[in-house]
This record gives structure tokens, sequence and C-alpha cells, in this order.
């Protein structure tokens, strides 16, 4: 009596048999690719299929593994233009490599030799399985192109983040450049101070309407920035009354010396120094809000949604007291409505906002919202970030929302918006740098 093995040599008139081979050889196939042709016949191409396919399935594992205790080095190296391309080219390579061991199991599968009804089947199940793996790898080739024109889009900088003090300092500017207005206009004015190693971060909230402002040693603002322009008017002053100040930084439309005059008036408000600025365009503010899924706000109390002139309002709703999830128009309004509040009131609406919008960003919500995100991240930020502190920005971002955030606002009463006294201010801030150091 001789013992025939049901894979690689079956009895071809034994129906059952050759229906429950097919059946196991077409799983097989999406289970563990290259596992049929090893048991059936082009064991090369079993090897190529099955090697490449454990090959990726370690590279995940050792992806999660480090991505878990360092998720800097992780980001550096796998957000980098090279990393993603690469991942690209083997997204691809591997597909066509899929669908060729997919190709070579329905043939030795050899359906022809079972009955119609399963014959069906089994061709259903494969035509299923190959479209939903093209649907996938096209995806993710496009999620991972995405990815790449987004970080090119955003992180123009160049070099590596550089800590002040043992801390990274970023000027944050919320600019308006809606109907009515002229050109790109900071309307909320922060910095944003980040332990470099624990990630706690302090906000500084400088008032736009603040007068006159205190410039650091060596800015070309000292001694012609008049001292009754306001903190917001910086960036105006340097393009379009007197131009030419910064003559080291070259570009045509005076965008980056405007914000260098900004970061010189936050440098000199806080006595800390700014190297980086992150720009929010509020135009962009309420789809980046809808990207993330909405923000969860505790509103202390009721506030009327109002604009117009300071003789005629216009209503446009409101949002009651409690906690309140805003969809990206209601989050908008609720940040810059100030006609029935004061501009106090609308900065620390804007710090809200600006803490509800950081807890968002998790690595949850970048997976499951990356496109929407992606997409919406262009018209919402813009900074000069170098490209190559993706890694750390990353991982301060993912310390920082876990930590408390600490505020200090230089606003009335304790601050007049006129003639501060700069050693109150100076107190303060070394207060919540202070408070916002920790262990790393």
């Amino acid at each position: 009596m001789t013992y025939q093995t049901p894979l690689r040599t079956p009895n071809q008139t034994d129906e059952p048999l050759m229906r429950r081979r097919a059946w196991w050889l077409v799983v097989l196939n999406f289970l563990l690719p290259g596992t049929p042709q090893l048991l059936t016949g082009n064991r090369r191409l079993g090897r190529l299929g099955f090697g490449a396919w454990l090959i990726m399935v370690v590279g995940a594992i050792a992806a999660l593994i480090w991505s878990k205790n360092n998720l800097a080095g992780f980001t550096s190296v796998a957000l980098n233009v090279w990393t993603l391309t690469a991942l690209q080219v083997l997204i691809v390579a591997w597909v066509l490599l899929w669908v060729l061991l997919t190709v070579d199991t329905f043939r030795t599968a050899k359906i022809g030799r079972v009955r119609p009804g399963a014959r069906a089947a089994l061709s259903l199940v494969t035509v299923v399985g190959l479209a939903a793996t093209l649907f996938g790898a096209y995806g993710a080739v496009q999620y991972i192109g995405s990815a790449r024109s987004l970080f090119d889009d955003l992180f123009k900088g160049q070099g590596q983040l550089e800590a002040v003090d043992g801390r990274y300092n970023f000027l944050l500017l919320g600019a308006d450049s809606g109907e009515g207005r002229d050109g790109m206009r900071p309307d909320s004015i922060s910095v944003v101070s980040v332990d470099a190693k624990s990630g706690q971060a302090a906000i500084i909230g400088i008032p736009r309407d603040l007068h006159p402002v205190r410039l650091p040693e060596g800015s070309p603002l000292q001694g012609v920035y008049p001292r009754s322009w306001k903190a917001n008017g910086g960036y105006t002053y340097v393009t379009q009354v007197k131009t030419g100040l910064y003559p080291d930084i070259h570009d045509d439309t005076g965008f980056q010396q405007g914000i260098q005059a900004m970061k010189d008036i936050a440098s000199g408000v806080t006595g800390l120094r700014v190297p980086y600025y992150v720009m929010i365009d509020m135009n962009g503010f309420s789809k980046m809000v809808d990207a993330l899924g909405g923000v969860d706000i505790d509103v202390t109390e009721h506030l009327d949604f109002v604009d117009g002139s300071d003789t005629h309002h216009v209503y446009h709703g409101s949002v009651e007291a409690g906690r309140q999830h805003m969809n990206g128009e209601t989050a908008l309004w609720y940040a810059r409505s100030r006609k029935t509040t004061s501009d106090w009131d609308r900065m620390r609406r804007q710090r809200q906002v600006q803490e509800a919008l950081i807890q968002q960003f998790t690595p949850q919500t970048l997976l499951t919202n990356f496109q929407q995100i992606a997409e919406a991240s262009p018209d919402f930020v813009n900074t000069d970030a170098p490209r190559n502190s993706i890694g750390a920005l990353v991982s301060l971002a993912d310390k920082s929302r876990k930590l408390p955030i600490n505020s200090l606002e230089l606003v009335p009463p304790d601050f007049p918006e006129a003639n501060l006294d700069w050693s109150k201010v100076d107190a303060a801030v070394a207060d919540v740098i202070a408070r916002s150091r920790g262990e790393g």
C-alpha cells in the first residue's frame, strides 16, 4: 500500500479531495504567501514569496518595537523622504510578487477538477482577494505619497532643531487673511516653550495691542519701531512701511522678514530667544478641526458669535456654557469672537482651543484621519522648523499632550497693555518656565 501526499500528488479523480486541496491552497496563499508553491511545485518561487512575506512581518514587528522605545529615532528615519519613497517601491514590488503567487496558486489548485459550485466560489474568493490587495496597496502608496508631500510642504527649514537653554521655543501666530484684511495679519501672538527632555510646555500669551514693545539687543527694529505701534504690527511694519530692515533674509514677498520682525518682538517681550515660528491661518483652522473630528471645549459662559462694525453687529449663533464638542466652524467662531467680550477673553478662548487641538493630535487620530489632516495642513499651518526635526517634534508632541500645559497671559489687570513693568514680566516668565521643567 502506497501513501499519496494529497497536496503535492493528489488523486485527481477524487473530487472531494481536490476540493479540499484547492481551498487549502487558496487560503494558504492569503495567510502565508509562498507556502502553496513550497507544498505543491515551484519551490524557488515559494521560497521567494515566503521569504519576502517573512521579512515584511519581522520588519513590521521591529518597527513597532522601535517606535515604542524610541519614537523620535523611529519617526526621523520612517518619515525621511528616501524611506518613504523606498517604502512605496517595496509595496509595489510586493503586490506584483503576490499577484504572481496568486495566479500560480490558482493554477496549481486545479479547480477544473472540482464541481462547478466550488469552482465558482474559489474563483470569486481569489478575485475578491486580488482586488482587495490591489486596492489596499494603492491606498497605502497614496497614503505614503500624501505624507511625503505634506512634510515637504510644511517643513522647509534646514539643519537640526535648536534648543535654547534646554528648551525649544516657538512663536505661535494666529494669522487672519480674511475678507477686508490687508495681507496676512497676526491677530494672536504666543510663545510656546517646550522642555527638550520632558516635553513639558509653557504658553505665554502676548496681547496684540501691547505697546510699546521691548526689543532684544541687536534687532534691526531697535530705534526705528514706533512706540505707538502695537505688538502685532511688526509684520506690517517691515513689509509695508520700513522695508529692507532684514537684508540678510532674501524672499520676494517679504514674508520671512515680517516673520523675523514678529520673532524679535516676541523675544523682546518674553526675554526668551525664539528661533522658530508656527503660523496658523485662521481660514484653514475650521478645516483642520473637522479633519481631527472636532474638539472638546469647556465653555465657561454663554457666548454669542457676532461680527460686523462697532455700531452694527451681525449675529451668527451662540454656544452655551458646559462641555461642548465643536466642529470646525463653531470652534473658529469661539476662538475669534470678540464683539461681545474683550480681547483678553478671546486670548483665553484661543488658548483653550490650542490646547484642545494638541490633545487631538494622538497617533490614533493621525492614522485614522491622516488623509483629511494632510489635505487641511497646507491651508492651516506654516513653519520654519527643520525637515530633519520631524522625529523630535513628534516625540515632543506625544510627551506634551500627556502633561498639563502651564500658561501665562500678559493681560490686565496684572499686566496693562501700555507701559509694562518689564521686571514684573521677566519674573512671571521665569516662574512659568520654572514650573514647566520636568524629568525627561
